[in-house]
């Protein structure tokens, strides 16, 4: 179970990744290609019904070719 703290950051992280996948216009079909993971994942992660990994997170760095730290920020 996860603390009212870990759900508030994770829900920051997440919502900085939906966020380059929305400034770049890819829809989550786009993204799962790019990331290699599948669309029906990824909607569970930006709903909250899945937790992202330290891979999800190192995939969208790599795929969109951001620093991880950007990712943390507002966190």
């Amino acid at each position: 179970m996860y603390t009212k703290e870990e759900k508030e950051i994770m829900y920051v992280l997440v919502q900085n990744i939906k966020k380059f996948r929305v400034e770049n216009n890819h829809s989550q079909n786009v993204f799962a290609e790019k990331t290699n993971y599948q669309r029906e994942n990824i909607a569970k992660v930006e709903t909250g019904k899945r937790n992202l990994t330290l891979k999800y997170i190192i995939r969208t760095s790599i795929a969109y070719k951001i620093p991880i730290k950007d990712l943390f920020k507002d966190v």
